[in-house]
């Protein structure tokens, strides 16, 4: 069977579970929710234990059919949670995935998870399978348009009735990421002491949530979106952020993407480099964007740059830090400065 999202919950409440559900898409917050609505259903029937399956080209697809075959020592009925990156499990895993389907364990309650479906996907054995037996749940992204009437339904979930015009400036706010929005409407519940809601009380009780959160710039960075990328540093810099802060997290991230990008120009491929180092998803835009624009040799150069920073950071001239960040994230996002052009 099929069911969409929204049709989820009340499926779980009025049917026997199914044995296999397979959630697949690209928006996070709303795959989360179905797979956790799923687990905890499965717990609320007697699905005691839980085994994680990690899915990457190096996986062993036996170790589901022994994991299904064997009795636990501590439950007879567990949940099987299977995270697939790509939706193509290749052939060995289709066959595993296809006798599976064909040959249920009452036992087991399977989800599988993964990226956007295409076409080709659904017209696989293994896929009309698992779809026979079980549940297939395809996730969309919500789009702007949608995004004021989703954020009040999820108010009115709350016992909370929230105007279109205060639902209009939450999306304005949180630019599509329904993650933000979520917290924005806790936010909400949490300050607002009344059931209606309207725009002045989305203004008094909400911080801006065009949010300056430090990865937020360190993506837009990578993307190249050099306006977006420097209003968010003057933002994290009036908020009072400390520069050490801001440095520390920064330095965790372009680590990474020193190391991929030496590694990859080595002659790793791009995708296993991305799930070794648990690149998944939306985030893999940006560090392709970057990837494409720098090689190994000129990041190598931003990050003795980052040396530069680090120095000043630990001297009494701290506060000069905040102009070497900004030289720092246009070279990323592909502006040529001076103190680059001879390193």
């Amino acid at each position: 069977m099929r069911l969409r999202p929204d049709q989820l919950e009340m499926h779980l409440q009025r049917s026997k579970l199914a044995p296999i559900y397979f959630v697949s898409g690209d928006e996070p917050l709303q795959k989360l929710e179905c797979i956790d609505q799923i687990r905890l259903a499965g717990r609320a029937q007697g699905y005691e234990e839980r085994l994680v399956f990690n899915v990457d080209k190096s996986f062993d697809w036996n170790s589901i059919s022994q994991a299904t075959g064997n009795l636990s020592l501590f439950s007879n009925r567990r949940i099987i949670e299977l995270r697939m990156g790509s939706p193509k499990p290749g052939k060995e895993g289709g066959r595993v995935l296809f006798e599976y389907a064909e040959e249920l364990n009452e036992d087991n309650l399977l989800i599988i998870s993964s990226d956007k479906m295409d076409k080709s996907v659904q017209s696989n054995k293994w896929l009309k399978a698992v779809e026979k037996t079980g549940a297939l749940i395809q996730i969309w992204p919500i789009n702007p348009a949608q995004l004021p009437s989703w954020i009040q339904t999820r108010v009115q979930a709350k016992q909370k009735r929230l105007t279109l015009d205060a639902a209009r400036l939450i999306a304005q706010r949180v630019e599509g990421n329904l993650l933000a929005a979520r917290q924005e409407i806790e936010k909400l519940v949490l300050l607002i002491d009344k059931d209606d809601i309207d725009i002045e009380d989305v203004i008094h009780a909400v911080a801006d949530s065009s949010r300056f959160d430090v990865f937020d710039m360190i993506e837009s960075a990578f993307l190249g979106n050099t306006d977006r990328t420097l209003l968010m540093l003057h933002g994290l810099r009036n908020e009072g952020i400390e520069p050490m802060a801001l440095f520390g997290a920064f330095m965790w991230e372009f680590r990474r993407l020193c190391s991929i990008a030496h590694q990859h120009e080595a002659g790793m491929n791009l995708d296993t480099l991305f799930n070794s180092y648990r690149i998944w998803d939306q985030k893999k835009r940006p560090m392709s964007a970057v990837l494409k624009r720098h090689t190994s040799k000129s990041l190598g150069k931003l990050l003795n740059y980052c040396a530069t920073i680090d120095k000043t950071l630990k001297s009494n001239q701290r506060l000069q830090a905040w102009d070497q960040f900004n030289t720092l994230l246009l070279a990323i996002a592909g502006i040529n400065t001076s103190q680059f052009q001879q390193a």
